[in-house]
């Protein structure tokens, strides 16, 4: 059977022991060892749920140069890295090019040549409407 490994080192041999009992407590293989240390077989488990376990009681997860490749994997599966979603609201592809070469109002033709003041005025206008042009209803 194939599994991984993943060992932490706790500052205290107390706090291991109480992390061991949690983790056996929720189903994880936890092995415990001299020094404050403590490992886990990782084979289908919550990988999260582990890891908050052993932070909440002062653990810290300590490399090892076996198989990192498979911990990467893992990682990878477990946390979904290889597909982040990307929400669609933030994809713009679909600009329609009368948007990007759009001409402001105040410039269109028609309106004429207009002032840097009377543009600065349009620009109000159409930030600050007046209360006869909202398309609202009365609340009651």
């Amino acid at each position: 059977m194939s599994y991984t490994s993943i060992l932490f080192q706790f500052p205290q041999e107390q706090a291991a022991r109480i992390a061991y009992d949690t983790l056996e407590e929720l189903g994880y293989d936890p092995q415990l060892h001299e020094g404050g240390r403590l490992h886990i077989h990782v084979i289908r488990e919550d990988l999260t749920s582990a890891l908050e376990i052993v932070q909440s009681h002062g653990g810290e997860l300590v490399e090892q140069g076996q198989a990192p490749a498979e911990v990467e994997t893992m990682a990878s599966i477990d946390y979904g890295l290889d597909c982040i979603p990307i929400p669609a609201h933030l994809v713009n592809e679909d600009l329609a090019d009368e948007e990007l070469t759009a001409v402001p109002k105040a410039e269109t033709p028609g309106n004429g040549k207009l002032s840097s003041w009377e543009r600065e005025e349009a620009e109000v206008r159409e930030l600050h409407p007046d209360s006869e042009t909202y398309d609202t209803f009365e609340a009651r």
